[in-house]
């Protein structure tokens, strides 16, 4: 018989499964490696980061005026501490590395009360240079933690991509041996 190819049904369903990786059931495998990967990108962009010499006092009111909202205190390590690993809004599978940006815990009371410890609301300030009016101006930021998260990524890209690729790579002959 000519036009028949032995064992064409095989490599179908060996196609319609590999097109099926990565949906559904393999969803929480994808996102524990992209959680892995991430990880090596959160601890460079920590690394880069330098802490400030002290608290940081955010005040509205006052000399150089500001914006409506509370007073509180930045303490050192704050930006540090809000690098994380996130999900992307949205996705299944998909995870960020960045500043988290939250409020200030209005249950506190006592000291700790309008104290920042995680919040990394300011991270494009010190990342970009540019400050509000009432900090200093547009680009007057110029010191050691300027564009952190570029030299901290770009520090690890390569690595992450390794590894990246490594898990990809397991992840998929167990999926196609199953």
């Amino acid at each position: 018989m000519a036009g028949n190819i032995v064992g064409f049904e095989v490599v179908m369903r060996g196609m319609s499964r590999i097109a099926e990786w990565g949906s559904s059931g393999d969803r929480k495998n994808l996102l524990k490696i992209h959680k892995i990967v991430a990880r090596i990108g959160q601890k460079s962009v920590k690394r880069t980061i330098s802490n400030a010499s002290g608290t940081v006092y955010v005040r509205r009111s006052g000399r150089y005026g500001g914006k409506k909202g509370p007073s509180y205190d930045i303490q050192k390590g704050t930006l540090k501490r809000s690098i994380k690993v996130f999900r992307s809004m949205g996705s299944q599978v998909n995870v960020m590395v960045g500043p988290r940006s939250g409020t200030v815990d209005k249950k506190m009371s006592g000291p700790e009360a309008g104290v920042i410890r995680n919040d990394g609301y300011f991270a494009h300030f010190i990342h970009e240079g540019d400050l509000p009016d009432h900090m200093g101006g547009k680009g007057s930021y110029n010191g050691p933690n300027r564009n952190f998260f570029e030299r901290g990524i770009n520090r690890v890209r390569g690595a992450m991509r390794a590894k990246q690729l490594e898990l990809y790579r397991q992840a998929f002959e167990n999926y196609m041996g199953k």
